[in-house]
């Protein structure tokens, strides 16, 4: 049967699926079978048995790329402030606000974008202690084309209407 996730709870590691017959299904993390977490919206292909989904799969159904402007906006200040330099704060503060109002596919690009932000911080402050030992400009400008990388892997994404796969790891 096909149907579309309502919703995902993480904690609980439940969701709901509204089927094309207009009934509601529940199912839970050991019945999903596509990558990553279900998200709202997520079109999928499910077995019914009774009130429950089981062998829940994404039929690949992508979000809408209009929902995410503004996400690609703050990749796209993200980049600038390679030049600019406070554009990224803007950018920050532009994922922090508009977060929880997003479809969860957009979310994972906000998420995305805040560590980003967070951990290029980090790894910049590390760079700058170094630069004392010269490693620290090889370190800067790994930091740079880091930056670079996650942006244009975040736009992409946006691009096909995806949402971001692992926006919690730490490189790429």
């Amino acid at each position: 049967m096909k149907g579309e996730v309502l919703g995902f709870d993480p904690e609980t590691n439940t969701g709901a699926i509204s089927g094309h017959d207009g009934q509601r299904y529940d199912f839970v993390t050991l019945d999903w079978r596509g990558p990553g977490r279900p998200g709202r919206g997520i079109g999928v292909d499910f077995i019914a048995e009774g009130s429950r989904a089981t062998q829940v799969y994404p039929t690949g159904q992508r979000g809408n790329p209009d929902e995410g402007s503004t996400a690609n906006t703050i990749y796209i200040l993200y980049l600038v402030s390679l030049l600019v330099g406070i554009t990224n704060i803007v950018g920050l503060i532009m994922a922090y606000v508009n977060r929880d109002g997003a479809p969860e596919w957009v979310q994972t690009h906000y998420r995305f974008q805040i560590r980003t932000f967070w951990i290029g911080l980090l790894y910049a402050f590390i760079g700058l202690l170094t630069c004392i030992i010269i490693v620290g400009f090889f370190w800067l400008i790994f930091v740079v084309i880091w930056l670079i990388v996650r942006c244009v892997k975040g736009m992409n994404a946006l691009s096909q209407g995806l949402p971001y796969e692992r926006p919690g790891a730490w490189m790429w």
